[in-house]
């Protein structure tokens, strides 16, 4: 049986397959080459915290963009919405007035504004009413839970 050699070491027993640290042996390290992996491991590890860091502050400023522009488009919005309706009731004012110009009585303009008002209203509610449909993912929820309604 031949006895077992040091797999670092090459059959002639010399040290020049052990690598950088033949003079200190396979399983020791100098600590010259301790303090060198440390060092380099405290650069790696401050990298990385320094990434974090960076990403972490674009994605703060990014959300605070976010908020400012979805607070600016709700403005907006909200603009939008009372002019438009001003210029409905500018609109029906408008009609009312030449109804009674035309020679219709102020009473029975006013009903015929009031229901073509109310018309207008359950249309956008019943249009409203199909288009949340679209919203609560219904075919999802039948592709992912068969047996839900």
């Amino acid at each position: 049986m031949m006895p077992m050699q040091d797999p670092v070491q090459d059959p002639e027993g010399s040290d020049a397959a052990a690598g950088p640290f033949a003079g200190a042996g396979a399983d020791t390290l100098t600590p010259d080459a301790t303090e060198s992996l440390r060092f380099e491991s405290q650069a790696a590890a401050g990298a990385v915290v320094a990434h974090i860091k960076k990403v972490a502050a674009t994605a703060t400023s990014e959300a605070e963009l976010s908020i400012a522009s979805v607070t600016t488009l709700a403005a907006a919005a909200l603009a939008a919405i009372l002019l438009l309706v001003a210029g409905w009731l500018c609109l029906i004012a408008a009609a009312v007035w030449l109804a009674v110009e035309a020679g219709l009585s102020a009473g029975t303009a006013l009903l015929i504004a009031g229901g073509v008002h109310f018309a207008v209203v359950l249309l956008l509610l019943l249009w409203g009413k199909r288009l949340l449909a679209n919203v609560g993912f219904s075919r999802t929820r039948k592709l992912v839970f068969p047996g839900s309604q």
